[in-house]
This record gives structure tokens, sequence and C-alpha cells, in this order.
């Protein structure tokens, strides 16, 4: 056998997946002969020879693929012809142009197109190479009378490119012939039943395997489990000619507890759902169970049943017999995720309780005069009014957002009204607390032909929802459902959402829903001290797609605030000094008995003061690099990014656990603090669950056009959204659903990352959960670990057409009282924008968090009167950190140019000024210039000309100084660091 073909073998021996072929893995360029290959031995020398390759294949149009055939040597073998090609098998007629020997029949080759990171496989058409002389000359062109003379070759062995790639042991389908043979042995059952062991799982291959067709159906099913083990098993169904309707099951005799995954769980919400499962006729699909094995079981062998049926089928009964060893497993398996153990975690409920997250503290509720309650946060208030809806907001948070003690400044200038066209008396307004971190309350009222539901809730972090749900008791057409939210002109100076990139608030704004394009359903409206975010939903909302995938899986619009004639949006306008934000329906018509939901959200910001001091001296290190390199550039957080040698796959650090252990301990010997790169937009085809997964349709993978990758295609078929591919390490992943159990699983990860791993935090690039996963993750990492963990938030700026046009930060909201820093990002505009795009779109200062730079390594100067550097090493800012540390920066005061009142001034508009006094008396400024020009500042500090001196910063500026009240030049774009000198008394 030539040095191409000598293959590893997958421990699958002929009948253990493939009938008639052993199965392993090869060595070839994949990327020119496709996955999968068949193995064929010629025996003789001569011009011709014939080969039967029964490759069960699956994929849908076998015919319209070429065939390719390689030498011993790996040459390609021109003079080939594929005779005929159907699912079941090929024939194949080639010049063993090398002799005896062995030779390769790829039959699935493909190129990649497009994108490297979002590559689209093309299968390469059948293309005749042979001559044609050779084809006459051998009876090819008329193969019904020559194939049978031909001297033959013999099929050996099946090879996929990689373990991963492999088709063994179910992707092989069985033919015609045997599922006739199958259906003949049971000729009565409308379903098959057969144990699968979980180290060969179904995925969503939709043909019987070979494997179950010549095996035995109803044959018990034999498995291992240790003591303590979460033990994963299987049970195929195999559905006869008029298919299967709403697949149940009951375990039965098992002394311990056995939940079918597959028919449902936990949601991401915590509450217990039904998934329903139908199967095709002449289909199959793998139900997946999990046995929960008690540590203190006795070893020994147990017996019971899975029982299945189905609407309108008798039930069907496959034993299960499991032997319990005397081994005792930690953690249930989960930390061998090759058992499949952590599927556990799909039901898990870590971080579904009313506990505040530091630094929240817990809600405090009393009573208010007016009848109704007010509710105290940290850094704001609410007044709810009798009808539920609030009637006052107050922050206390700084101007400069560094404490949340500061004067209190009313928000709202009237009370929330929600105006349904018609009066309605309000009931009393009940009010309880499930939990130091939560307040509910609801109320009812009454009016003519409807009844209106109020439900409403305050969180710790300032997330406030109203639920007011209008039920006709008569039928009812409301012209006009009205939310009128009136903000103080001087409170809602700048905006963002709804079309609005942030800006300085317009006098008026009109907008009308577009969810097909538009990624759009809030607004936020306010300063940096004191906003609010109003989103509009219903009870059909569900989780968008987002980073490039928006259109996949767009917005549903909410039918109550649309409207019934889709005239529904909301309007800005401002008289008086004040702005108020209208959320008009247009016509709703309600029959008797009809209700629709009017949700209305409103985040109360900024969520926390800002920590300057933590900015300055957590220096982020954004690349793979051994610890030491880390500690000697001068970082002490490095990120993990995938496709790393610590953390190789997308989305499933613990898979390589022990090498992230190790990097993690070393980081930690040398004062590095390590966050890895983990979320669940999108899953590693490594992963062993992806398989179970994927028989779960589109409740965990999102559904969607199919493509991409050669791998998603030929092992998820074509109804998936293909994910990111990191080519450097033959990475693919595929993406996920807005929000499905997976969450669970993620939130389980999360919490073992941090107490087997020892990782610090978070890397969060680009989000697709929720404020609720969002926070139970951060319970999750508060859990354990010495130190508070840390929780950084990248995206791409989304304010483009594939992401919906979403401003991140405005997306993104709901998650920021639970993230620690913002890195905006790609494609964000740092130099044709201005301060209040810089300020809302890009520092975070008005959510209480800062944040870095990333596209072209961003404006140094802006950023830095935002606190804010570009991120090493991809930019060397060494020379700004030293700068910081000489200057005493960390430990001083900032007070930013957006706090209104500076101490120190520039004397022009465009010149922006940022402040740093520290407890000695010593003063140090960024300027920034706005201008289009260059531009002589003079500065003053508290009122007196001052003088400036420029350290030497390498990369920034270079060393000067500057006379009281001689003039300082800015240029455009750019700006200066600056300590300041009072001058001398004479």
């Amino acid at each position: 056998m030539g040095e191409h073909f000598a293959g590893q073998h997958l421990d699958l021996a002929a009948g253990h997946g493939h009938p008639e072929l052993t199965c392993g893995v090869g060595d070839w360029d994949a990327d020119v002969y496709g996955n999968h290959r068949i193995l064929v031995r010629a025996e003789a020398a001569g011009p011709v020879c014939a080969v039967e390759v029964p490759w069960r294949r699956q994929d849908p149009d076998p015919a319209l693929v070429d065939v390719i055939v390689r030498a011993p040597s790996g040459r390609r073998v021109r003079n080939t012809l594929a005779v005929k090609v159907t699912a079941e098998v090929g024939r194949i007629a080639f010049e063993p142009v090398e002799g005896p020997g062995t030779y390769a029949v790829h039959y699935l080759p493909y190129a990649h197109t497009g994108r490297a990171y979002y590559p689209q496989a093309a299968y390469r058409q059948p293309t005749r190479t042979a001559d044609p002389q050779w084809v006459h000359e051998h009876g090819l062109d008329r193969p019904a009378q020559s194939w049978a003379g031909l001297p033959r070759a013999r099929a050996l062995r099946y090879e996929a490119a990689s373990a991963v790639d492999s088709f063994a042991p179910l992707g092989f389908a069985a033919t015609a012939a045997e599922r006739r043979a199958l259906e003949l042995d049971f000729p009565d059952a409308e379903l098959l039943l057969f144990g699968e062991d979980r180290a060969h799982p179904l995925g969503r291959y939709g043909q019987v395997p070979a494997r179950w067709a010549r095996g035995a159906a109803f044959a018990p099913f034999e498995g291992t489990a240790d003591r303590g083990e979460s033990y994963a098993f299987q049970v195929g169904v195999y559905a006869g000619a008029a298919g299967l309707a709403d697949v149940r099951v009951a375990v039965r005799g098992l002394p311990f507890a056995v939940r079918c995954l597959s028919l449902g769980g936990i949601d991401a919400r915590g509450r217990a759902f039904e998934r329903r499962v139908d199967v095709a006729a002449g289909g199959v699909c793998a139900l997946w169970f999990l046995a929960d094995v008690p540590a203190d079981t006795g070893p020994g062998r147990y017996e019971g049943e899975v029982a299945v049926r189905a609407e309108g089928r008798a039930e069907r009964v496959l034993p299960v017999r499991l032997t319990v060893t005397d081994r005792l497993l930690p953690d249930g398996g989960a930390g061998e995720p090759h058992r499949l153990a952590r599927l556990a975690w799909l039901d898990s409920t870590a971080g579904h309780d009313d506990e505040p997250v530091p630094p929240f503290t817990p809600v405090r509720a009393g009573a208010a005069p007016d009848g109704g309650h007010r509710l105290d946060i940290l850094g704001r208030t609410v007044h709810l009014g009798p009808d539920g809806l609030p009637h006052r907001l107050v922050s206390t948070f700084t101007p400069a957002v560094t404490a949340a003690d500061g004067p209190a400044r009313e928000v709202l200038a009237a009370p929330v009204r929600l105006d349904l066209g018609r009066a309605v008396k309000s009931g009393s307004l009940t009010v309880e607390q499930p939990g130091p971190a939560r307040v509910s309350w609801s109320t009812r009222a009454d009016g003519d032909g409807v009844l209106l539901h109020t439900e409403g809730e305050l969180e710790a972090d300032g997330f406030l929802v109203v639920r007011a749900t209008v039920e006709a008791t008569a039928e009812v057409e409301l012209p006009d459902v009205r939310l009128e939210v009136p903000v103080h002109e001087d409170i809602a100076r700048y905006v963002m959402g709804l079309g609005l990139t942030g800006r300085v608030c317009p006098e008026t704004y009109d907008w009308t829903w577009d969810t097909p394009t538009r990624n759009q359903d809030a607004l936020w409206l306010g300063t940096t001290h004191a906003g609010l975010q109003l989103s509009l939903r219903d009870e059909h909302y569900e989780r968008p797609l987002n980073t490039n995938y928006y259109r996949e899986k767009p917005l549903v619009t909410p039918r109550s605030w649309a409207g019934d004639d889709g005239l529904g949006g909301l309007r800005l306008r401002t008289a008086h000094g004040v702005r108020t934000l209208t959320a008009h329906s247009g016509p709703v018509r309600l029959r008797a008995g009809e209700s629709r939901r009017f949700e209305l959200r409103l985040l109360l910001t900024p969520f926390k003061p800002i920590d300057p001091g933590r900015q300055l001296t957590e220096r982020y290190f954004h690349a793979y690099a051994a610890p030491e390199e880390v500690a000697d550039y001068g970082a002490n957080v490095v990120n993990l990014h995938h496709a790393t040698p610590p953390n190789p796959y997308i989305n499933d650090p613990l898979l390589a656990a022990d090498r992230l252990r190790a990097y993690t301990e070393r980081a930690h010997a040398l004062g590095v603090r390590v966050k890895v790169y983990d979320t669940v937009r999108e899953l590693t085809r490594h992963t062993p669950e992806l398989p179970v997964l994927a028989s779960f349709g589109d409740e965990v993978l999102a559904a969607g056009p199919g493509g991409g990758h050669a791998w998603l295609q030929e092992h998820l078929g074509d109804t998936h959204v293909p994910g990111w591919v990191a080519p450097d390490v033959r990475d693919v992943a595929v993406v996920t659903t807005g929000e499905s159990r997976w969450h669970n699983f993620y939130v389980a990860g999360i919490r073992r990352l941090r107490e087997h791993i020892g990782a610090d935090g978070l890397y969060l690039d680009d989000v697709a959960y929720d404020r609720v996963t969002m926070k139970r993750v951060r319970k999750a990492l508060s859990a354990s670990g010495e130190t508070p963990p840390l929780v950084d938030l990248h995206s791409c700026n989304q304010y483009r057409a594939p992401d919906g046009f979403a401003s991140s930060a405005n997306l993104y909201a709901e998650l920021l009282p639970y993230v620690d820093r913002l890195w905006l990002g790609e494609l964000f505009d740092y130099e044709g924008t201005d301060p209040a795009y810089w300020l809302v779109e890009v520092s975070g200062i008005p959510f209480g968090l800062m944040g870095e730079m990333l596209e072209g390594g961003g404006n140094p100067w802006r950023g830095l009167v935002f606190g804010m550097t570009a991120r090493a090493p991809m930019t060397d800012v060494r020379p700004l950190w030293r700068a910081f540390d000489e200057l005493g920066l960390p430990q001083a005061e900032m007070t930013g140019w957006w706090a209104g009142d500076p101490a120190v001034r520039t004397g022009h508009d465009d010149v922006l000024a940022t402040t740093w006094r520290s407890g000695d008396g010593r003063t140090t400024v960024a300027l920034a210039s706005w201008a289009t020009e260059p531009v002589e500042c003079r500065i003053t500090l508290d009122g007196r000309a001052v003088e400036a001196h420029a350290p030497a910063v390498e990369g920034f500026q270079e060393a000067s100084s500057y006379p009281a009240g001689g003039p300082v030049r800015v240029a455009p774009g750019r700006g200066l660091l600056l300590r300041l000198e009072a001058p001398t008394s004479p």
C-alpha cells in the first residue's frame, strides 16, 4: 500500500457501521479531493479494471458530483469513468496506471469559494477526463454489454480526512433491499427501535443506518456506567410507511432517574417545556436519554425498558440493561466530554434566583402617598403610580458618572402614560418582592369594552418592564394605542436607536416598523448620568440572530405596537423643555375575549459608576502569547481567543481543559489574569454533544438555508446557518438559535471554567443571548474565585445591512450591567464622527462602562479624553501606560468633559478636555480636537491661566512646554496630554 493510503482505523471493522468495508482515517489534501474516499485493490496490471464501490451515500444528488481516482503514488488517474452512480453504489472503471496496488476513489470532491472565514463549498461536477479512445476500446460507452467482462478491483476500506469528518458508523445508509428485509422481519411494526451507544450519535442523518437495518431491532441495549455518572444513550426510531406523529416515551424498571432529553426539559428561563417529535415515513430519529446514576448505587447489572409510542401506534418496548461499575466518577463525568455527561447541563437552572450581583444592591420598596410605590436601587429611584406605570424616575449618579451619590435629577417631566383611547379605572396596586434583587407589581383597570391587566418588574440592575395586556370584553376597535414617555430636555441631550446613530438628540423624529431588514425595536435617550432605553415588544418576541445573520432570523414585528394596519411607530417631539417619546399603534381591532400585550422595557442608565483607576491599571493583551511574554510586555490581563493552543475550539474551551488549566496556572504565578473567548453565537464541530443538538431540529441550531463549509453540508443537511470557520486550526462552527437549552449548558460550562480551570473571566465577541443569560453568567463567574471576575464585550459595528442597522451599544445595552469593559470595534469610525457619537456609541460611559478602541488602532488623542486607548499588542500602548504611571493617573480623580462646568477650559468649543486631579495637588489634562483646522487654545485651571508641560510619549507627542496664558496649538484630529502647573505667586 502506498504511503498516501496508510490510514488509521476508527476501531470499526466491517459490520460495525459499514457492512462491507473497514473504516478509518487517511491523510490527503481534502481541499482538492474532498473528505471521503474508498480504497480499492487492483489485483492485476492491464489497461482497465472495474470496481463496484458500496459507498451508501446520503448526499442529495450523487450523480451530480465528480469521482476522482488516484494511483498508489497519489497521482490522479485520468482514464477514469463513473459508469453508474446511485446513492447505494458506484460503478467505476479506471486504468490501473501503476499496476497492481491500492487505488483511492474520492467521491465528494469540492472547492471552497468565498471568504476563508465564511467559505461556501461547491461540489465538483462530473468532468470527463478519460481518453475517448480508451473509453471506446473497453466498451465503456456501452457498459450494459461490457461491464460484466471487465477485470475486477475490490473495495477494501472507507476513509475520512479526519475522525470528525467520518460518516462512520451511522452515516452509511441501508440499501433498499436491506430496508425491505427489515420490514419483512417486522411486517406489523409501524415503528422499530434500536438501542445505540453514545459513541455513535445519529445526528441529522435522515436514512436508516445500515448498522441498524442489518442488526436486530428491539435487541436489548447494553451499557456500562460508573457510579455518580450522568450516563447518556440513544434509542433509534425507524418509522414505517405511514410515519409517526407525536412520539412519546416511558422509562420503566431502572432504579434511578432517566429522562428523555429529546422530548423536552428546562428552557433558558428555567421553565419546563415539551418538544414534539414526528418522524417522516421511512425516516429515522434518535431519542436521547440521560440516566442519573447515584453515587451510592451498588455495582451490578440493572434492567429496565424504554417504551415508545406515537399517535395511533401501539407501544413498542426496548429492553435496557445497564451495568454499574464500582468506580466513582466525579462531577457526573463532566470532566470527560466524550461521555456526553455534560448533556445534564441542558437542564441547569443555575443563576435563576433573585439575589443581587455586585455592585448592585437590593431593591428597597416602600409605599408612596399617591397610592403608588417608591423603589430604590443603586443610583436610581422609581416612583410607581397606581396604574403600575413609572410616574417619576430619579437619578443620583454624579455628572462625571464616577459615583452614585450625587444630587437627585428628575428624568421624567410627567408620568409615563398608556392611552387606550378610552377611559379606564384602575384598581389597587399590589406589590411583591420575590427576592432582594427584584420587585414585581400588578394592577387591573376596567373600561368600556376592555380590561387592562398591568404587570411589572424592577430589578436591582435598572431593568424595568411593564406588560400591559388589553382584553376585550366586547368587540372593540381602539383607534390608536399610545404610550407617552416625557423626558426633561436637559436630560434627553443624546439619542441612539431606531435608525439614529449616537448623536445630539434632534427636536423631532419619526420612525416606523420594518423588521425584515431593521433590527430595531429600542431607543436610548439621555445624558451620561441619567437616561433610559425604551424597547417595545409583545408576547411573540423571539430574540433575533445578529452579526451577519440577522436576515436569517429577524425580529418578529409586535402585532400590538405595529397595529392591525401596520401603521405603528414612534415619534419624538420637543416643546417647552420636554422631549416626548410617543409609541403609537394605529388601529387595533379586538373580538370579544381576544387580547393584545403591549410590553415596554425601560433600562435606567447608567447602570453603575465608572472606575477610571481600574480602567487604567487593568492592561489588556489581546493575542496568544506565553504567560511570560504577556508579563514581560507589561500587561496583566490576557484574552485567549479561540484557535489558539490553549483554547483551540470555537466556543467550547473545556475540550482543551488540561492545556487551558496549565496556561492559567502559569499566568497566575506571574500576576496575569486569564480571560477566555466563550459565547454561544456558534458552536464548534468538535463539541461531542453537537450531533445530539442537531437531532433536536431547530431548537438549538438555528434554522437556515444550509450551505457553507463542506463539513456542515455533509453532516447537518440543508437547514442550518453556517458559522465561523478558523482555517488555521481547521475548525468549523454552526450558528445557534437566539435562545435555547444550550444557554443552560453554557452557564454551567462557565462555572466549570471558573472553578476547574481558574479562568478569571470572559471575552465576549458579539453576544447571541439576552440579559437573563448574561446575569446568570455573571453569577456563575462570581460564585468562586479569589478576585472579582472580568468580562469584556467586543462588537463589530452592527449599524449596517447584514446586521439590520443596529447600533452595537444599543443592541447590547441590556447586557451591560454585567460587563466590565467594552471594545468597539471593527468598522467603527473614529475619525469622521463627532464627540456625541464617541460618547454614546463607543465609550460606554452613559451605561457605566469604559472601553477601548480597535479599528485602525482608533484615534489615541480622542480616545484619551474618554479614558480609552487601543488594545495591545495590535497597537503598542506601552508608552501611554508608562505615562499614566508617571503622571499618577490611576490614583487621581478623573472628571470627563461630559460632566459640565469643567475645571480645565481650552477656550475652544471643538477642543475637549478631561482632567485628572491627584490628592497632592497635581493636575493632568487630556485634550482632543474635533476642529477641522489647527486650533490655538489657552488653558485655564479653575479660571486661572496655568503653565502646561507635555511629557514625551513615544508615538503620541513630543516633549514641550507652554507658558501660562500662551497658546497651546492642537492639530485637527489630534490632542495632547499635559501636566498643569499654576504660576507661582510673585
